[in-house]
């Protein structure tokens, strides 16, 4: 049983079958150079070393691996940034500030029926019209001035109030045969109003 595998591979190295390997407790390094040239001894070198790198490579990635898996994720390291500097990267707002008041188009004065029936009166009972008395009624204020520079738009918002036939007939003639400049002549406070309807003709 001394001459097995063992005594096989011992042979080849050049130990022999007498006595164990290690007689002095260090592997007998001293080889018999003719030894390694014989058939069989290259080959079987050439397997120790191989597996002994093996043993090693698989040692090294053992290390290796154990180190990634033990270790904690690596994140990449982000540059602080200072907070004024990507405040000033922000472009400008800019917001209008809501004004403090809003404009909205005045309303019309509320007149009473007393003062309706007052200037309605007026202009029935006048063929000639007065700037001065017609600015005292103030259902009347302004219309003088309209009729003067024929505006029909605003002497049409004042009949809708007065709801005047002298008015009527103003606006009808307006809107058949509009005119511009002024009626009375620089100075002349008073429209008549038989004459102003007949140029409207």
């Amino acid at each position: 049983m001394r001459h097995s595998g063992c005594g096989a591979v011992g042979s080849a190295l050049g130990l022999g079958p007498r006595g164990p390997p290690f007689e002095s407790g260090y592997p007998d390094v001293n080889l018999d150079k003719n030894r390694l040239k014989e058939p069989g001894v290259g080959k079987v070198l050439l397997s120790v070393l191989a597996l002994g790198c093996a043993i090693l490579i698989g040692f090294v990635a053992g290390l290796r691996v154990g180190d990634r898996i033990g270790s904690k994720p690596v994140t990449p390291e982000v540059p602080e940034i200072p907070p004024a500097a990507w405040i000033d990267s922000i472009p400008e707002i800019v917001v209008l500030a809501a004004p403090d008041t809003v404009a909205t188009p005045p309303e019309a004065p509320v007149f009473s029926k007393q003062q309706i029936a007052q200037g309605v009166e007026y202009l029935a009972s006048h063929n000639r019209w007065n700037r001065d008395e017609m600015e005292k009624i103030p259902v009347l204020t302004g219309l003088w001035d309209a009729i003067n520079l024929y505006q029909i738009e605003n002497i049409r918002g004042y009949n809708d109030v007065l709801v005047s036939t002298p008015l009527t007939s103003i606006v009808e003639g307006l809107e058949k045969n509009p005119k511009q400049g002024y009626y009375a002549a620089k100075g002349d406070k008073n429209i008549t109003l038989s004459t102003y309807i007949k140029r409207l003709r």
